[in-house]
Parts: C-alpha cells; sequence; structure tokens
C-alpha cells in the first residue's frame, strides 16, 4: 500500500513540475511578445493623432525591435527545452576549457524532457 501511495507522490510532483515548466514558457512567450510589440503599437498609435510629434528614430528603434522578436524567437524557444540547455552547456564547456553547471547538474538524480515523455536519469 505505502508503495502505491509514493507513486502516486511521484506522479502528482512529476505532473506539478511539468505545469510549473508549461507556465514558465508560456509567460515567456507572452511577456517578450508584449515586450517587443507594445513599443511599435504605441508609436503607431501615437502617430495617428496629428498633434503627437514622434521622433523617426523612435519609429526604427521599435520597428527594430519587432523584428529581433522574429528573429531571437527561434533561440529562445529551443534555449527553454532543458536538452538545448544541456547542449549548449556542454559545447560552452568544450569550446572554454570551463565547467559551466546548470543548478540541477548538482543533484544526485535530474530529470531530462523529451517530446513524448518524462525520464528519471540517476
Amino acid at each position: 500500500m505505502s508503495q502505491d501511495h509514493s507513486v502516486k507522490q511521484r506522479c502528482l510532483l512529476e505532473q506539478k513540475r511539468r505545469r510549473r515548466r508549461a507556465t514558465k514558457k508560456v509567460c515567456i512567450f507572452i511577456g517578450s511578445f508584449v515586450f517587443c510589440f507594445t513599443p511599435y503599437v504605441i508609436t503607431r498609435l501615437a502617430e495617428l493623432i496629428p498633434s503627437v510629434q514622434i521622433n523617426p528614430h523612435w519609429g526604427v528603434i521599435s520597428k527594430c525591435l519587432v523584428y529581433s522578436k522574429a528573429a531571437m524567437d527561434p533561440f529562445v524557444y529551443s534555449l527553454l527545452r532543458q536538452e538545448y540547455r544541456k547542449a549548449l552547456i556542454g559545447m560552452t564547456n568544450t569550446l572554454t576549457g570551463c565547467n559551466f553547471s546548470s543548478s540541477s547538474d548538482h543533484s544526485s538524480s535530474s530529470y531530462t524532457e523529451n517530446d513524448s515523455n518524462v525520464q528519471r536519469v540517476s
């Protein structure tokens, strides 16, 4: 009976971790969108008001911010995946000769995320 309880607790804990990761990813997606698009939208709306003068440089900067969002999205999204972060840390370690490790590497066991399942690695 205690083994069933233990399995249930592990499943609930893993479900909580998945939800936390999903929430973090959604917040990053929405936050980066708002951060990059808000200056452009405000600038475009302000340009509709005849009495408001917008510095032309600000228009260019806000548009570049929008374009940079589209350019950096694949990198940001891939770095949110644990496998890509580990690969990047490994490449950085190899190239620099230093040992950059994440906080999860210091524990005796960690979880790795795949597209279809989660595996415990000891």
